[in-house]
């Protein structure tokens, strides 16, 4: 039986996550913004490193960073508005399809359940009316969205060109005898987040492939944009590909034909597959070394706290948790809890396969 101080230590433990899941969720706003600006600089900061030893001073090694961050945002947009025009000029047809297609199930549904078209008007009615607001909201998302990519932008800067600052900071949290520790546990969290962040890029460019071949093939309209936004959502762990998948099954059920949307199907198929078993724990996965079971409870739990991003920033947060477990004492318990206890992660394994096979290259 646990004795009274033990179940004092739970209590406290319970509390602690209680007041830490309310501070994040009424808070989210500012939180999300500081944890994508700051995961953005531990990726970039081997950036502005490798310039500082070149001789250029900090401020421009991090401004000249974050710029490369955004001419690479820019290309990406550009090239998708593009695509996005194209398909622009064909959205008449687009919604005459879907009109085609919404009379087609309204005459089954009448015939087969006995629904009227009536009554599905009477309860889609006020959705309809609500499509201004809709586009109120779209308009306030869009700006809100511009906003916070500035404030990453300036956060990110920041972290950046005062990173050695935040890092003495955590190291004189320690006693004298344990600040290289600390240190250690500093270069291991920017390890994680740099290979989750890199993996996480490498595997949306691989699965943009994936799908530019595959839609080439079929022959489906606007396929690299379909293949880029299919790509896109794979940043979201686990169902990011499946639920990408949905716009270019409707493009191909509403402007090609059954067959081709019965192919687009298993093109996202195959590829979800390719993500799960080769990508994820090759190239992404393996970097944050969490067991199966916290990683999707982490997912539920962002996507409740934070929503998307929750779901995108929850899983690299565990495995910087996880490593501050590691390094501080009485509690290691937590970080072998929700870690896998791989002796050696694949995607690592992975990598020292890669650089051996250039290196061998190089020699010869």
């Amino acid at each position: 039986m646990l004795q009274s101080s033990g179940l004092a230590r739970i209590n406290r433990i319970l509390l602690f996550l209680i007041l830490i899941s309310i501070t994040l969720y009424f808070g989210r706003e500012a939180f999300v913004l500081i944890t994508f600006s700051g995961l953005l600089a531990m990726l970039l900061a081997p950036i502005s490193r490798s310039l500082e030893k070149h001789g250029i001073s900090r401020v421009i090694s991090s401004m000249v960073s974050v710029l490369i961050f955004v001419a690479a945002a820019t290309v990406v947009i550009l090239l998708l508005s593009a695509q996005i025009a194209s398909i622009g000029k064909e959205m008449p047809q687009i919604i005459s399809k879907f009109q085609d297609s919404v009379s087609d199930l309204q005459s089954w549904m009448n015939n087969n359940l006995g629904i009227t078209s009536e009554q599905i008007k009477d309860h889609t009615s006020g959705a309809l009316s609500n499509a201004g607001s809709l586009l109120t909201g779209l308009l306030k998302g869009t700006i809100g969205f511009i906003g916070g990519f500035v404030i990453v932008l300036v956060f990110t800067f920041l972290f950046i060109l005062q990173r050695d600052k935040y890092e003495n900071f955590v190291v004189m949290l320690y006693r004298e005898e344990e600040r290289e520790d600390a240190k250690n546990m500093i270069e291991k969290i920017s390890k994680v987040a740099q290979q989750y962040l890199a993996g996480k890029l490498v595997a949306v460019v691989i699965i943009a492939i994936l799908y530019i071949i595959g839609f080439s093939v079929i022959g489906l309209k606007d396929g690299l944009l379909l293949a880029a936004i299919a790509a896109i959502a794979a940043i979201i762990p686990y169902v990011g590909t499946l639920i990408g998948g949905l716009a270019p099954f409707f493009i191909a059920l509403l402007m090609g034909s059954i067959n081709q949307s019965f192919w687009v199907v298993i093109i996202i198929l195959v590829v979800n597959v390719i993500d799960h078993y080769l990508i994820e724990p090759y190239i992404v996965g393996g970097s944050i070394n969490i067991s199966p079971f916290f990683a999707i409870f982490i997912l539920i739990l962002g996507g409740v706290v934070w929503g998307i991003p929750g779901i995108i920033l929850f899983l690299p947060l565990l495995g910087i948790l996880k490593i501050v477990f590691e390094n501080v004492e009485g509690l290691s318990p937590y970080a072998y809890l929700i870690g896998d206890q791989r002796d050696e992660s694949a995607s690592e394994k992975f990598w020292e396969r890669m650089l051996g096979l250039f290196k061998r290259r190089k020699k010869k």
